[in-house]
């Protein structure tokens, strides 16, 4: 890459540090960035630094490209945009332009070399951001890491799949941007991090729901090779039908490039030949609410060789030690949408879902069919998009001899949806807002597993509640909650028979 502000060799041997009050200049490949005191006094944050070209106009459904280099001090109080999204748009902050990351660091930072965390954003792929202010990095930071989150694209600016899409990519592909975009965020911080007190050969990726996802498929991908060390999963979703291939139809769905093809053809008709062309020139608020924003992960044959899911079969991720985990009521946060009127609904659901295999599915969570409706759907959905490929997950990672630990969160802390989807995040960023004794103590804990882990590799730590390691025989994991245990088989009896069910997801493709 040729940086016309600055030569490589500058830039390594030359790195200028020039304090200013409560301020700091730091250089990066691409220009020097203000810093500015976070809310701890002993932490400096770099908002809105950019890591990739704005991702608009023609760059609208591109790889992400290089930054512009800059020459005057770029002030980074502010967070950048966030990707659009279809929620709280009249908030502002949104914008097409979103590709920025922050950085959180201890000041006196100069020669350090702290464990790296990037924090990757949850949210469905369709919302989020990395500026929320649940994930203010200070509270890792002052625990000697130096802590990232990142925007990404998301809907569909980072997920479409399109034939004509396809055609124009050198490499014959289309969707999957928003997993490319993390992946140019992790060279960013691979290429900056160190002036900013970072360890660029300790780096560990960690995130929730879809940014579980997101560690994931970047543990996956061959793409992602060397950019980091070792991965956090908190409630990946994982459910496998978000898992399409490409430009084939398959037991999990069509082509994933139908989705692009029946957009196109509702907005413009069959005849239409450039409707590439039309879809760049649209705005992006018109097009977000024109065109759906729930896309699959695609199996292209670059990003993702293979399924991912037959990419853990076959060993061929990242060998690297990883932590997962799940919360006990992951399923409330979904459940009542399901709109299950009575238990005929139900069924006509996991019929659709699960073919013949329904009514093994009703006879094992609904010992009364008239009785706990949502209750069996709140399960099912915690186990079958969670818990079960969550063992899976660890079982591949074990397998491949990659040291894994597990934990499952269950503390109810958000009423009748008790240990819900993401009520762990405020304890991992330690940001409960008055929290009791209780409540610090496991956040504590929480911090300390996960930094502590992030510096050796081994979240056990001397004065911490020992942590087991998972094996595939053993099925071990630690209880997080008021009292912290470890205990085995999490929901195994509901694990087996998800096993059985899925049992294609176990094998390698031919």
């Amino acid at each position: 890459m040729k940086h016309s502000v600055i030569s490589a060799f500058t830039f390594v041997a030359f790195a200028a540090f020039a304090s200013a009050g409560q301020a700091q200049v730091v250089q990066t490949q691409h220009g020097p960035v203000h810093g500015h005191e976070s809310g701890d006094a002993d932490i400096l944050s770099f908002k809105g630094i950019p890591y990739a070209a704005p991702p608009v106009g023609e760059l609208r459904w591109k790889p992400p490209q290089a930054v512009q280099p800059w020459t005057a001090v770029r002030d980074c109080q502010d967070y950048g945009p966030i990707s659009l999204q279809r929620k709280n748009w009249e908030k502002g902050g949104q914008s097409e332009d979103c590709l920025y990351l922050n950085v959180w660091t201890k000041k006196n930072f100069e020669d350090a070399k702290r464990p790296v965390m990037v924090w990757i954003h949850g949210g469905g792929f369709t919302q989020g951001s990395g500026n929320q202010g649940m994930i203010g990095g200070d509270g890792l930071a002052g625990k000697d890491v130096v802590l990232v989150s990142i925007n990404y694209r998301l809907g569909a600016l980072g997920f479409m799949t399109h034939p004509a899409l396809s055609a124009e990519s050198p490499h014959g592909v289309s969707g999957n941007y928003a997993i490319l975009d993390q992946i140019a965020a992790l060279q960013w911080v691979r290429d900056n991090i160190a002036n900013f007190g970072g360890d660029p050969d300790n780096v560990t990726i960690f995130g929730e729901s879809a940014g579980g996802t997101s560690v994931y498929l970047l543990t996956a991908t061959p793409l992602s090779k060397g950019l980091f060390h070792r991965a956090i999963l908190q409630s990946p979703w994982l459910d496998p039908v978000i898992f399409r291939d490409l430009n084939k139809e398959t037991d999990f769905g069509p082509a994933a490039e139908f989705d692009g093809t029946e957009q196109t053809n509702r907005l413009f008709g069959e005849n239409e030949t450039d409707a590439l062309a039309k879809l760049r020139e649209m705005p992006a608020e018109e097009l977000m609410e024109k065109v759906k924003q729930r896309w699959p992960v695609a199996t292209d044959g670059y990003v993702f060789p293979q399924r991912p899911p037959e990419i853990y079969a076959a060993g061929k991720q990242h060998k690297i030690p990883t932590i997962v985990g799940t919360n006990r009521d992951e399923g409330t946060m979904f459940a009542g949408r399901q709109g299950f009127k009575n238990m005929q609904d139900y069924r006509d659901a996991l019929v659709e879902r699960f073919g013949a295999d329904a009514d093994r599915l009703i006879d094992f969570y609904l010992e009364d069919t008239n009785k706990d409706l949502r209750k069996s759907a709140v399960q099912l959905i915690t186990d079958g998009w969670f818990v079960q490929p969550v063992r899976q997950f660890a079982r591949a990672m074990d397998d491949s001899g990659s040291d894994v630990w597990m934990y499952h969160f269950t503390k109810p802390v958000w009423g009748w949806m008790g240990a819900a989807h993401a009520a762990e995040i405020g304890y991992v960023f330690g940001k409960l807002e008055n929290p009791s004794p209780e409540d610090a103590e496991l956040s504590g804990a929480f911090m300390n597993y996960w930094v502590q882990f992030a510096k050796t590799g081994n979240p056990n730590l001397e004065g911490s509640h020992e942590w087991p390691a998972f094996t595939t025989d053993g099925d071990q994991h630690q209880r997080m909650d008021s009292t912290i245990e470890s205990g085995s088989g999490l929901r195994c009896e509901a694990c087996d028979l998800l096993d059985e069910i899925r049992g294609v997801e176990m094998k390698v493709a031919e």
